[in-house]
């Protein structure tokens, strides 16, 4: 009974979600290697530092302003040596532009429209399938959430009634010599079954993203029964400012002061926005990954620490699963190898809903034929 069950789940939840969970797993396979790809066909990403230390923010972010003729910033993020750095513009939706600018030299080489950027269109249709948001999120969160189902029932429907040899060879090995339909069902069992753990992995760490009640639940298991609160900090609108320096750049001397290699770990000097807004100072000491970023916030004018983040290894386990869930969604956490074991099961959960439908129409014509009907 269970396994008719299982068998019936399987069979119609992933008709119903099949071609969610495509798009979603192929544009999740073409964003794994985002920024490898950038790095590898974008000259902008690239500066020379010729023995050159970094400008100071306030130099780059006027440099950029001036040039691209931008009412502001957001940030200025340092990428490290050899790359140029990132100076956003957020404040309105008519720009929303990324900017590119040499560290070293402070000349502006490059800038673009978010919108316009083909990675962040496949951000966009892995999020929501290019759909308003409050419609396209929840298919794809909750059409994640049946695909968690059909891999569970797969496990189920794969599990052997015996474990003899041959019953091995049809659980564990793909015969490519055989016939069109036992190679598809090969591709679709087998292949199903190595991927099911990674694939599990990568659609729950979705779900996070997609559902509050998952990710509350989440946190509230990991963190032995504490609910995630966020607390936002805010500027004095009374205060002005108190020094002749600009504050980015007392920010990012007192960065230096601290022993940050600025040559290798990404830093991020985020801009208040509003008369309410606070400076933040992010430091990732990992660049491809995020859960060890910390970011620090201060006040506008006095440059006051308002609000010091918790170093990874002393948050409790509901923030550390927080702060880790994009790396592990995103299969950054463990370097290339990971990231290369993320993208096949992508392509793999792609490929699941066709070979499975396949199968599923085989069975069809082959009952058809039974009934005498063809």
């Amino acid at each position: 009974m269970f396994y008719r069950i299982s068998a019936w789940l399987h069979l119609w939840l992933g008709l119903v979600t099949g071609i969610v969970v495509i798009i979603v797993s192929i544009t999740g396979a073409i964003l794994t290697f985002e920024e490898e790809l950038r790095y590898l066909f974008q000259p902008y990403q690239h500066a020379e530092s010729q023995g050159r230390d970094f400008l100071p923010p306030s130099v780059l972010a006027e440099s950029v302003k001036k040039e691209f003729q931008v009412p502001g910033v957001s940030a200025v993020i340092y990428r490290g040596e050899g790359r140029t750095a990132v100076v956003p513009w957020y404040g309105d939706r008519k720009y929303l532009l990324v900017n590119f600018v040499d560290p070293y030299t402070g000349k502006p080489v490059h800038s673009q429209k978010l919108d316009d950027d083909f990675y962040r269109i496949m951000i966009i249709g892995h999020y929501q399938l290019w759909l308003p948001r409050k419609i396209g999120k929840p298919v794809v969160a909750y059409s994640t959430l049946i695909f968690v189902i059909t891999l569970i029932t797969g496990m189920v429907l794969w599990w052997p009634k015996k474990w003899t040899k041959r019953s091995r060879d049809q659980s564990f090995l793909i015969r490519v010599r055989s016939s069109f339909k036992r190679l598809n069902y090969d591709l679709h069992n087998v292949l199903g079954f190595y991927s099911l753990l990674v694939a599990l992995i990568l659609a729950l760490t979705g779900m996070v993203y997609g559902m509050e009640w998952f990710s509350d639940a989440v946190y509230w298991t990991a963190s032995g029964g504490k609910k995630f609160e966020y607390t936002r900090v805010m500027s004095d609108t009374t205060l002005t400012q108190v020094s002749d320096h600009a504050e980015d750049d007392v920010l990012f001397s007192r960065l230096k002061k601290t022993g940050v290699d600025l040559d290798y770990e990404h830093i991020t000097i985020g801009y208040p926005f509003g008369k309410a807004g606070t400076w933040s100072v992010s430091v990732n000491p990992k660049p491809g990954t995020r859960y060890l970023e910390t970011r620090d916030q201060f006040e506008q004018h006095s440059l006051k620490l308002l609000d010091k983040e918790v170093p990874y290894s002393e948050a409790n386990g509901g923030e550390q699963l927080r702060r880790i869930n994009y790396d592990l969604h995103v299969g950054s956490i463990g370097g290339l190898t990971t990231k290369i074991i993320a993208f096949l099961v992508c392509v793999i959960s792609a490929s699941l809903p066709i070979t499975g439908l396949i199968v599923w129409l085989g069975k069809k014509k082959k009952s058809r034929k039974k009934a005498g009907l063809t």
